[in-house]
């Protein structure tokens, strides 16, 4: 299921959605994630819902990460089904913002792919 990066130019946002495996969709983010993307991101993670057993948001190569970004994953997380798993990769800098919000107890946090 490799798709097409949603991009416009170097350095911008850009959302893929990858599947390593049958029971695993990766989608990997880049650049911010702020209001100006916020659909976009929204759209990518809808997407993921009830297409695999496991969902990986990958976040590691984000630059920003504002407070819509959090109510996007809060607002997708019901969506998903009570076989689904949602995990999240984050570099140290963007896991303070979920860390801060206490959403390390309801998420499952990993600092790359390989940890998962």
């Amino acid at each position: 299921m490799p798709n097409a990066p949603d991009q416009t130019g170097p350095g911008s946002f850009a959302i893929d959605l990858e599947r390593p495996s049958p029971s695993t969709l990766v989608c990997t983010v880049r650049g911010e994630i702020d209001i100006a993307t916020a659909t976009a991101f929204r759209t990518g993670l809808e997407r993921t819902v009830g297409t695999a057993r496991t969902i990986v948001i990958d976040l590691g190569e984000v630059t920003f990460i504002g407070s819509i970004a959090v109510a996007i994953i809060l607002d997708v997380l019901p969506a998903l089904s009570d076989v689904q798993a949602l995990k999240v990769v984050t570099r140290r800098s963007t896991a303070k913002v979920f860390e801060m919000l206490a959403l390390t107890q309801i998420i499952d946090f990993f600092p790359d792919r390989s940890t998962i």
